[in-house]
């Protein structure tokens, strides 16, 4: 205890450098935490699960042939391979399967409207996945039809008693769920999110039924729950003889020359990190940069401290106290600093909570948990034991004559030392802020193959059939508004897959991104060009017509199909029914999804007429495609609301959801953009806390050096000359630093780039030029510094000898 008196009585005492030491000291933590708790935070997903280190999510890797590049890998199956595990495949304790429907908007009785995740669940869900349930029994909801369980959020949300409620879906007008359960809500760190369960025997109402498929329809999230010890490779003859049982599996791998099938199981806690592991290592390399520069510049600062305190460790000397004691009263000032810099930290979390969450994704209190916190504070007593052990030995070694004799270090190496690590750590991190900051840049602003300025977007699902007609009338009728269209997909996001089959029909060929269906204004409004043939005319274009992207065409040549030209040939699809398509044109090869993670599969569309399209969604009411708007440049001020009013005209409840492409567009660079921030952010870190210790160690060099700066300028020496020396001695060792640091950015960025299809040049001249601004910013600190606190009369330096 009487050490941490006298920690207090020190705190902030003259010359201790307290507030700079526990700034820089504040602002590493905070950032070092936030990142560190992320990474973790990836490592945590799905680990609240019980026996969560037994369960595994099945994948299915399929090659369609010789002539594909690579096996395909998916965390998606056909709806009858997770019950058949269970039932063929010894070691396999439990298995289910989940088939999404997806986000949608849902309707009470009431009229009230909520949004939720919805999915389709069978019975055993519980049995490998479980949830505390608040009330019902999950084997009976979910053995039962159209029944349902909601999460404990939906369920405060709906308010009072849920138990026997009916719901509606937007999309599904007129199939009606009744609520027999409510189970505690999922945390965030879950890689399949849902709100509500539907039992699986519903699946008809919703969609076509593929729970009974051995192949095709891989829609399904499967996993399983290994018996104990059971290891997940043991598994492969059974899963093998299952599948030669139910698929036949000989038969097509002998049809098709180079066909691969196989089931494989990834521990469920992999899942979401498996793609994340380069952003990982970035991530963990960043904190670990910001969080060792700061406790280096707080041991460089506290150690200088510590020089002019030499006086106060003789004389406890004198008076009987042992290297242990000066060990413990250095250990309790720099515990009592890291607490005090801990909750300043803390504050600054707290204070850009809302900031850290939009670039994240998720409430920063989700980390709370056990596999974040534990490692975290493990690392928190290593900087603790660091920063405390190296200033400690210090001043317990300090010799008790020579500091009667005004004590001070005659060497500066170890200074520069502890500088040039923070060097390096400037210099990496603002060269990868600048690649970082360029790439992005490069992936939202380059070309994506079509126009998305000026055009919104919204859905007919809700929407009275017989009303979309006057719709389209009204917006058409709009001075402001140029064209309307219709389309079921869009390139903004990943569209599902058909295959092209041989012109005999006996193999699948390549499979192909499916726009489905839209009209004859779709590609005039995206400005999609035209390369060969015809596009989309109304009354003249039939319903069997296709384009196909350009990509596609040259797969057809690849395959030896149409070779002498696609435009007017027949070719057969799935999904399409059992008649060959016309190709009518081809067009230019386009971004799809986004430049970050894009969908290089070709693309196909297939024409509708606009009063197909109202025709089919009469008959069919949960049927819905897009009405796209383009308007006139200069226009859009308001433009979204005055759409949102015209849809709303024809929804009974008044709630059009409609979207801009362009921001729609941006929103698929979110993760690039959260890293770039995060980069600007660390880099802002760093350059403080270097400048803090550059400051640090100019001025104590300017007090160690008071003495032979004042002989030399009374010996004629020019202050700029001697400027010059002092900042060579810091420039040499920038340089190798900084240039080290870019190496580290460079060998870094490479492996940033591998995620990504459309890359960034890494020139050369990129990080010379982030090497050249931190060597510039390092002599502009040690110039303005060094001369404030250099200009002193040599007599003041002098007076005392």
């Amino acid at each position: 205890m009487i050490f941490l008196k006298l920690a207090f009585r020190r705190l902030f005492g003259k010359g201790e450098h307290s507030a700079a030491r526990i700034i820089s000291l504040a602002t590493g933590l905070a950032f070092g935490i936030l990142l560190l708790s992320e990474v973790f935070y990836y490592y945590s997903f799905d680990s609240f699960y019980p026996d969560s280190d037994r369960i595994y999510v099945v994948d299915s890797n399929f090659k369609r042939d010789k002539s594909s590049e690579k096996i395909e890998s998916r965390h998606y199956v056909s709806g009858a391979i997770a019950p058949g595990l269970k039932a063929e495949v010894p070691g396999v304790e439990a298995a289910t399967r989940l088939n999404a429907i997806g986000s949608s908007v849902f309707y009470t009785e009431d009229k009230k409207s909520y949004e939720a995740k919805f999915v389709l669940a069978d019975e055993y869900l519980f049995d490998v996945l479980p949830r505390p349930m608040i009330k019902g029994n999950p084997e009976e909801i979910l053995k039962s039809p159209m029944t349902c369980m909601i999460s404990s959020k939906i369920a405060e949300n709906i308010g009072d008693n849920v138990i026997g409620k009916v719901i509606e879906l937007k999309e599904y007008p007129g199939k009606k769920l009744t609520i027999e359960g409510v189970f505690e809500a999922l945390p965030e760190y879950t890689n399949y999110k849902y709100d509500i369960l539907i039992s699986m025997v519903s699946t008809a109402c919703f969609m076509g039924d593929g729970t009974n498929n051995w192949l095709g329809n891989d829609r399904y999230y499967a996993c399983m729950k290994l018996a104990p010890g059971v290891k997940p490779e043991s598994l492969a003859p059974a899963v093998r003889k299952m599948q030669e049982v139910h698929q036949d599996i000989v038969k097509i791998e002998e049809q098709n020359d180079g066909f691969v099938l196989k089931y494989t199981f990834k521990p469920i806690k992999e899942i979401y990190t498996e793609n994340l592991k380069d952003i990982i290592l970035i991530l963990s390399t960043i904190a670990f940069a910001v969080l060792f520069v700061s406790l280096l510049n707080y041991i460089l600062l506290t150690l200088s401290v510590l020089v002019e305190r030499s006086k106060s460790s003789a004389i406890y000397k004198t008076f009987g106290a042992h290297a242990r004691h000066l060990r413990q009263i250095i250990f309790s000032e720099s515990v009592l600093l890291f607490l005090i810099s801990l909750l300043a930290a803390f504050v600054m979390i707290m204070v850009l909570q809302p900031a850290a969450e939009r670039q994240v994704g998720h409430k920063l209190v989700s980390v709370l948990n056990p596999y974040v916190v534990v490692p975290l504070m493990g690392i928190l007593m290593l900087m603790v034991i660091l920063m405390s052990y190296l200033p400690a030995r210090f001043f317990s070694r300090i010799p008790v004559a020579n500091a009667f004799r005004h004590y001070q270090q005659k060497k500066n190496k170890w200074k520069l030392i502890l500088l040039s690590f923070q060097f390096v750590g400037a210099s990496f991190i603002l060269s990868m802020l600048v690649i970082v900051s360029l790439q992005y840049s490069n992936m939202k602003n380059s070309s994506h193959g079509y126009q998305a300025e000026g055009i919104f977007y919204g859905s007919t699902s809700g929407m009275d059939g017989s009303k979309i007609a006057r719709v389209l009338h009204e917006l058409r009728s709009m001075p402001e508004i140029q064209t309307v269209g219709l389309g079921e997909e869009l390139p903004i996001s990943f569209q599902s897959g058909n295959n092209i089959r041989s012109m005999d029909n006996q193999r699948e060929l390549f499979n192909v991104a499916d726009f489905y269906s839209i009209d004859a204004n779709y590609l005039s409004i995206l400005e999609i060009p035209l390369i060969e043939g015809d596009g989309f005319v109304n009354g003249k274009t039939l319903g069997d017509d296709m384009l196909i992207s350009k990509k596609c065409a040259d797969m057809l040549k690849f395959h030896n199909i149409l070779k002498d030209g696609v435009i007017g040939k027949q070719i057969a699809i799935t999904g399409h029914g059992n008649k060959n398509k016309n190709i009518q044109g081809v067009f230019s090869d386009f971004t799809m999804n986004s430049k970050a993670n894009p969908d290089t599969r070709p693309a196909v569309f297939f024409y509708l007429s606009e009063s197909n399209f109202i025709k089919r969604a009469i008959k069919y009411p949960s049927y819905s495609f897009n009405i796209l708007v383009k308007i006139y440049p200069d226009t859009q001020a308001g433009m979204m609301n005055i759409i949102r009013e015209v849809f709303n005209k024809a929804l009974l409840f008044k709630d059009a959801n409609i979207k801009s492409i362009e921001i729609e567009q941006e929103k698929g660079y979110t993760q690039q953009r959260g890293f770039r921030n995060a980069m600007m952010a660390g880099s802002a870190i760093i350059l403080l806390i270097t400048i803090i210790g550059l400051l640090g160690y100019t001025t104590n060099e300017a007090v160690r050096r008071r003495k032979e700066l004042a002989i030399r300028r009374i010996n004629g020496a020019k202050f700029s000359n001697i400027l010059k020396v002092f900042l060579w001695d810091v420039e040499v060792i920038a340089i190798p630093a900084v240039m080290l640091g870019a190496i580290g950015a460079w060998l870094t960025a490479s492996l940033w780039m591998q995620n990504f299809a459309y890359k960034l040049p890494l020139h050369w001249g990129i990080f010379l030029i982030c090497s050249l601004i931190i060597l510039l910013l390092v002599a502009l600190v040690t110039i303005i510094n060094f001369t404030r606190n250099a200009r002193q009369n040599p007599v003041d330096s002098l007076r005392y000898e």
